[in-house]
């Protein structure tokens, strides 16, 4: 029967197409907001949609506040990532379908399982809430929730709490319940190569004057050595005690038996504690656009992904200093410097989570894992800027099969609910 209602919740929500990055869905990302916001108030929250400027709408919620009791504030979001290629799907992403255990959909894992999380637990404790439980169900997290700083700022007293559990990660893989413990912080920016030439034949140039690929390629080849290890100087790990993932689980994730991995002694110290260069893209002819000519002027977007403790704009500066230095031949390259943030590191010794993991244990039956996430959550290190006092919790339903942001989309039920059972049982021992 609770597994029944969850997936009733969760077709429901994932049936609207709420994909923010697309003009022509922002309609339904307001439908998706009005449908989490009457899910709310059916529960007897007071509800509320709110934005910021042109910013996404947002669902606050709250229960009758008691100044007696500590307050518990639960983070979703119900935007979702563009679809891509339906020819990959092997359902339609939005009309969900449940196939051995899991819901398959647009959404289904990345983050709406988070929303019906928040719903079936305040659903369980709304007669007698233990504590204060405020509701955040955020609507740009999928395009990096550019108005977050200002959101927060605006809508202070409904998100302030003593703990904010953030139901947008997710377990290592499906039945081992897992705990966040940090997220890397993120730099990035554009290499820009501008040859003071015009295009010329390759006949009249080729061999005389480094063109702007010959450059480009050269700054990008000076990221990395031999064994792939990041040669920008100035960057320091961050330390802590990981979940090994096993290579096999690595080449799995990567969707391939046959790929070459770089030899490292951790896997996870390298995805979790450690910084990475990407190359993300680069202005170029096609090759079935190619011509003998050299070509004077290019681009490449480069990501930095930053340990947990690092600073971002120590990280941006050494990146442009790498950058500086290993230009070849005098050319004329500029770095321009663009988004930035800090990487999060949550305590997992502190009350809330140490009761939550306690659950963990007595609801999953098994002991549960602790992982570092590779990638950024822009706004979590928003909100620990803004409450630095309140306790950071980072969980999430979602697994390793789960293929956010990709074709085939899905979250398992089971873990939903096991997830909804240990935070109910967390906040009446909280």
């Amino acid at each position: 029967m609770v597994q029944k209602k969850i997936i009733d919740v969760l077709k429901l929500l994932v049936k609207i197409e709420s994909i923010s990055s697309e003009k022509k869905h922002y309609k339904d990302v307001e439908q998706s907001a009005e449908s989490v916001k009457d899910l709310f108030e059916g529960l007897g929250l007071t509800s509320k949609i709110s934005k910021s400027n042109e910013g996404m709408p947002a669902v606050l919620a709250q229960t009758e506040q008691d100044p007696t009791k500590k307050t518990v504030l639960l983070y979703a979001h119900h935007d979702v990532q563009p679809v891509g290629d339906l020819s990959l799907w092997e359902t339609d992403p939005f009309v969900p379908e449940i196939i051995e255990g899991r819901l398959y959909g647009r959404g289904s894992g990345d983050n709406k399982a988070g929303v019906v999380t928040h719903y079936e637990v305040v659903k369980a404790l709304k007669d007698n809430p233990p504590v204060n439980i405020k509701i955040f169900i955020e609507g740009e997290e999928e395009i990096g929730s550019p108005t977050m700083e200002q959101f927060i700022k605006e809508n202070k007293e409904d998100l302030e709490a003593d703990v904010i559990v953030i139901a947008d990660s997710g377990n290592i893989k499906s039945g081992l319940p897992t705990v966040t413990t940090s997220l890397r912080g993120l730099v990035d920016g554009t290499i820009v190569v501008d040859q003071p030439m015009k295009a010329v034949h390759s006949g009249l140039g080729g061999g005389i004057v480094p063109d702007a690929f010959m450059v480009l390629s050269r700054i990008i080849s000076s990221f990395h050595n031999e064994k792939g290890e990041l040669q920008i100087e100035g960057l320091t790990p961050s330390e802590g005690e990981v979940f090994e993932i096993p290579k096999d689980d690595i080449k799995k994730l990567l969707g391939s038996d046959e790929i070459n991995l770089f030899e490292t002694d951790s896997y996870s110290k390298r995805l979790w504690l450690e910084p990475a260069l990407s190359v993300l893209a680069i202005d170029a002819p096609g090759v079935d656009e190619s011509i003998n000519l050299l070509i004077p002027s290019t681009k490449a977007k480069v990501s930095l992904r930053l340990p947990p403790t690092e600073n971002p704009e120590h990280a941006m500066k050494m990146l442009e200093e790498h950058i500086k230095k290993n230009t070849p031949w005098g050319a004329n390259v500029k770095f321009i410097p663009e988004s930035k943030g800090s990487g999060v590191v949550a305590d997992p010794n502190k009350e809330f989570t140490k009761k939550l993991i306690t659950e963990f244990k007595e609801v999953w039956k098994t002991e549960p894992a602790y992982m570092g996430v590779g990638g950024s959550i822009p706004f979590a290190n928003v909100f620990t800027d803004q409450f630095p006092e309140a306790e950071l919790v980072l969980i999430g339903p979602g697994d390793d099969e789960g293929n956010a942001h990709a074709p085939n989309e899905s979250v398992c039920i089971e873990d939903i609910e096991k997830l909804i059972q240990s935070l109910i049982n967390t906040l009446k021992n909280y």
